[in-house]
């Protein structure tokens, strides 16, 4: 009982605050994007859900920012991640191309189809920035590659490599690291419900499966590439 009272009281004087820290940021950095139109410049709710692609892709770009900024800062030190190899890179991402793959298969043999799909079918920020005018389509278009590919695979690898490293068994396939961040990732996903009422329980929970499928890559091939490679391509055709 004593060892595990000392265990519990040695977790909390970990640097758990840091990644806790982090989430909490991305998380107000995003709601910024929708509470400063509307509270601030009194924007009309017609208005702001008619821009919503736009809004919404900056609100993910900022959430993205903070994680991708730490992961960058902790990759170099961090033992059980190897970036530098380049043949390490490139297995990576083959492996997360072969996940997409597969992933595709069962959708297709499930449903019958490939594209499509109420929430991550086709990125909508994705299609609807070309609706804009030149240059803001490509740019638009740009932030809402970046913001939901990459970004966000970047943010799921930096909270497991950052739990891992503060709660241990990093190791692990699915280590304390893997299971909270595919928590942590799936809940910004639950405020759909907001727009799209309780269709968005479906879509929470395939993105906690989705947040383990990266944590999986991730540990098996020690290289943020596959995870990156997969989430891309996932989330530009729908799951």
């Amino acid at each position: 009982m004593q060892n595990s009272i000392n265990n519990f009281v040695n977790t909390l004087r970990k640097p758990i605050y840091i990644p806790i820290g982090v989430y909490l940021l991305s998380l107000i950095l995003s709601a910024l994007t929708t509470t400063i139109p509307l509270m601030v410049w009194n924007w009309s709710n017609d208005y702001v859900m008619a821009h919503i692609y736009i809004i919404g892709t900056l609100g993910q770009a900022l959430m993205d920012l903070p994680a991708v900024f730490m992961f960058y800062k902790l990759k170099t030190s961090h033992e059980n991640l190897n970036e530098n190899n380049t043949r390490n890179k490139i297995i990576s991402a083959v492996v997360g191309l072969i996940c997409t793959f597969v992933l595709a298969a069962l959708r297709i043999i499930v449903l019958g189809h490939l594209m499509g799909g109420r929430f991550m079918g086709e990125v909508p920020a994705f299609t609807q920035s070309f609706d804009l005018n030149s240059p803001w389509n490509m740019i638009s278009a740009t932030m809402a590659l970046l913001a939901y590919g990459p970004g966000e695979a970047l943010f799921v690898v930096y909270f497991i490599l950052a739990f891992d490293k503060v709660l241990g068994d990093p190791q692990k396939i699915f280590s304390k690291g893997v299971i909270i961040t595919a928590i942590l990732w799936a809940l910004p996903h639950a405020f759909n419900i907001v727009f799209y009422g309780l269709n968005a329980i479906p879509n929470t929970l395939i993105m906690f499966f989705v947040g383990l499928v990266m944590g999986i890559l991730l540990k098996k091939t020690k290289s943020s590439w596959g995870p990156i490679v997969f989430w891309t391509l996932v989330n530009g055709t729908s799951i």
